[in-house]
């Protein structure tokens, strides 16, 4: 899961690059998105991994 996570935010600053080109609020908030999805996931691996 750590490795979707850091996919996740590669494809969340990809997207933060795209809304700051073409000026668009919509890949703003996907960005935000995928970030949010991409911390979540990050922060159950960690659960997961201290509870082993």
């Amino acid at each position: 899961m750590f490795a979707l996570a850091l996919i996740l935010s590669l494809v969340g600053f990809i997207a933060l690059l795209v809304a700051l080109y073409v000026g668009s609020m919509v890949w703003a908030w996907v960005c935000v998105g995928i970030g949010v999805i991409g911390i979540a996931l990050f922060v159950i691996d960690l659960i997961a991994l201290k509870k082993r």
